[in-house]
């Protein structure tokens, strides 16, 4: 192995990574279910999609009233910008509409994020760098159980993490060869964020302006590869706002609102546990010891005078939404997923500034032995923590017994259905094409209307698993 040519087995290491990281996102991606928070939404929406892709419904028809305000049981749905569901919506009809099928573009997303950061990695240090970035977001189990579906956010977390890094490479490449059509690409990817998690993509832009001056470029250069990438992320991004202000105003206006919502207001009894919230959770989802690679990097961006682009962007890409998120009031682990990448990156660089460069210096056993304790918890920390929240996917898929009952009614009910006294009625109308209710009683004002509209109104027996006719 050793009289192997290098290039080859970086090469050959990095199948291995890309190929764990598969099997590892595969397995856990096979529930037999969709989660409660928050891909049954996504899911549902992304159905209802199929039929009329500018049009996101969540109750497709909603036969009772509804708070048009009440994200999870309204009409018209504009909680989230709409790129992930028409991608979700495009697996389902080349796949069929299954749970699996769900996370299919996040599965094969996630993976392609394993392959980027290798190549941001080797781009701003080292091949080496490269491939232990590569293997640390292989493995992390945040990130693998997020593209699964079954943390919250979900889908979107992953598709944005993807955007952003491609929208960074990109911007690197533009910088490194002076192609309009680069800054074009990061531009493109970055609307594509946009449309996904909305303005956090703009991150990409004052990294982009790093990139070009680590690249020498004249201020008038900069100036047009980001006036460039701006106007075409505008172009890709802005339609669809229109749109949607045109079309379905009330539900628009009332979405862009609850965004804002995010930064004064706890939302959704999100956990509000200070300012410092992401800060002390990095640990749990990354590594005990990821302070000391970030303090590395500051130590060493300091020495340099902020001279050290790479390491610039790294501070910006990590420090900066940070920053941001952690006075927001409404705080929510996937909001930073984004910056994994550039943690991954900035502890496969110090790994190697210590192994390469600081311990060959030093003379004192203590510390020698420290040394390679620290950097045998690097690689041992993260594939722990893969093992705690995947069991590297050696569990059975996971399901949920009221999900099995309700597949027993498809293809069963007629098609214009009222269903009654459903516990969980957003997975009850994914499985079936249907509308459902947790309550157990209407109106018979509602009754005779629902009944004029050609509809059968049923009442789901939860002992039986079986639909019963009501009637006044």
């Amino acid at each position: 192995m050793n009289n192997f040519p290098v290039k080859y087995k970086y090469t050959l290491l990095l199948i291995f990574i890309l190929l764990i990281g598969f099997i590892l996102r595969f397995r856990i991606s096979q529930d037999r279910y969709i989660h409660k928070w928050d891909e049954r939404f996504h899911a549902l929406v992304a159905k209802n999609l199929i039929n009329h892709p500018l049009k996101p419904t969540l109750y497709e028809v909603p036969l009772l009233n509804y708070n048009y305000k009440n994200w999870y049981n309204n009409h018209i749905w504009m909680h989230k910008q709409p790129l992930p569901l028409w991608l979700i919506a495009g697996s389902y009809k080349i796949f069929g509409i299954k749970d699996v099928t769900t996370r299919l573009p996040s599965l094969l997303f996630s993976v392609l994020a394993i392959f980027i950061t290798y190549l941001l990695g080797k781009g701003g240090f080292s091949k080496k760098v490269g491939i232990l970035s590569a293997f640390f977001i292989s493995v992390n189990g945040l990130i693998i159980e997020i593209g699964a579906g079954r943390i919250a956010t979900d889908h979107y977390d992953i598709l944005f993490l993807v955007f952003i890094e491609l929208g960074i490479l990109f911007a690197f490449l533009n910088a490194k060869n002076k192609s309009v059509l680069f800054a074009i690409l990061s531009g493109a990817f970055v609307g594509f964020a946009v449309l996904t998690k909305w303005l956090p993509a703009f991150i990409v832009f004052p990294l982009h302006f790093v990139l070009l001056l680590n690249a020498n470029s004249k201020k008038n250069e900069i100036i047009r590869f980001l006036g460039v990438s701006l106007l075409t992320c505008l172009i890709i991004a802005v339609p669809w706002q229109i749109y949607i202000l045109i079309n379905f105003p009330l539900e628009a206006k009332w979405e862009y609102f609850h965004q804002w919502l995010h930064l004064s207001t706890r939302l959704d009894e999100q956990p509000d546990d200070g300012w410092y919230h992401y800060l002390t959770n990095i640990r749990i989802k990354y590594s005990e010891i990821i302070y000391i690679p970030l303090i590395y990097l500051i130590y060493n961006l300091i020495k340099s005078k902020f001279r050290d682009y790479n390491l610039l962007l790294l501070f910006i890409w990590i420090f900066v939404p940070i920053l941001f998120f952690s006075f927001a009031k409404t705080k929510m682990t996937g909001y930073i997923l984004f910056i994994s990448p550039a943690l991954f990156i900035t502890t496969a660089y110090f790994f190697f500034e210590l192994k390469d460069k600081l311990l060959p210096g030093l003379t004192n056993k203590g510390l020698k032995l420290l040394s390679w304790i620290l950097l045998v918890l690097i690689i041992a920390l993260p594939i722990r923590y893969c093992y705690e929240r995947t069991s590297f996917g050696l569990e059975k898929p996971r399901t949920e017994t009221y999900c099995e009952n309700y597949k027993t009614f498809q293809n069963k009910l007629p098609n214009k259905t009222l269903v009654l006294n459903v516990s969980h009625p957003i997975e009850f109308m994914f499985y079936n094409n249907c509308t459902a209710y947790t309550t157990d009683k209407i109106e018979k004002s509602d009754y005779n209307r629902i009944v004029s509209l050609g509809y059968k109104v049923l009442q789901l027996d939860t002992v039986q698993n079986s639909v019963n006719e009501v009637s006044f």
